[in-house]
């Protein structure tokens, strides 16, 4: 969830998500489809804490370069303390007017980002205009509205993620995504789903580690009564004490390439 800018407490809660298993399996997943080659460039386009950048830029190596770019100040300098491969960078830059020459990098790839962008055919364009012809990348992001989670009161979980939608500007950005990305000059070459099912609250599952993003964003917009919003969090401890929690959520990933 990048493009927004996180004190610490956001920031620290953000790289456990990062972290957890869920998540790093969806990176695995990513990483493996855009199967980048030594000596590639890349670019990351909403980097965040750099995890998956750093993955890149490990499949690169020395001879490879790797650019990660956030709206977010705070995450770039926070991605670029933590950096050791002196061929990745990172840089402050809007998705929609990215600072780099056409037909500059062999791979583009955007995870959990293109969702949170407003002008989202301005985004599909700037990926085109610097991929090089050859050029390929994934574009990964969330059907919010197609979340399936458990509840003894669904109407009060339907009114907290209805709250939460407009955390990101389309909330069903994947329903269209195909078309825009072909409207930008673009071939999309698969699509793919790659589902986190949650039916019990380890550690670091994604399902347990959204609830305080929720919670934050729903309480910062007055949408829900604050002691309804507890509620609603306190039930889904309530629900995995008594195993019968269940969430399920999911990434569409847009595997692309040039014509």
């Amino acid at each position: 969830m990048s493009g927004m800018e996180y004190d610490e407490a956001a920031t620290e809660r953000l790289e456990a998500v990062y972290l957890g298993p869920d998540v790093v399996a969806q990176r695995q997943d990513s990483l493996s489809r855009l199967s980048v080659s030594e000596g590639e460039s890349v670019l990351d386009i909403g980097s965040g804490p750099g995890f998956l950048t750093t993955a890149l830029a490990e499949a690169t190596g020395p001879s490879g370069k790797v650019v990660g770019v956030d709206i977010s100040k705070q995450m770039v300098d926070r991605a670029a303390s933590k950096s050791t491969q002196p061929w990745l960078s990172y840089e402050v830059a809007d998705a929609t007017a990215l600072p780099f020459k056409d037909e500059s990098f062999d791979v583009v790839v955007s995870t959990q980002v293109a969702e949170y962008v407003p002008d989202i055919d301005a985004f599909c364009s700037e990926v085109f205009r610097v991929l090089k012809p050859s050029g390929r990348g994934l574009i990964l992001a969330t059907d919010w509205d197609a979340v399936c989670w458990h509840s003894e009161n669904p109407e009060r979980m339907e009114r907290v993620l209805k709250a939460f939608a407009p955390h990101c500007a389309n909330s069903r950005l994947p329903r269209t995504l195909a078309a825009r990305i072909r409207k930008a000059g673009l071939v999309v070459d698969e699509v793919t789903y790659f589902s986190i099912v949650n039916v019990d609250r380890y550690e670091g599952c994604y399902g347990a580690m959204v609830v305080p993003f929720i919670k934050a964003y729903v309480s910062s917009q007055n949408s829900v009564p604050e002691e309804e919003l507890e509620q609603w969090a306190d039930e889904q401890s309530e629900l995995d004490a008594r195993g019968e929690h269940f969430f399920s959520t999911g990434r569409f990933s847009f595997s692309i390439s040039m014509p």
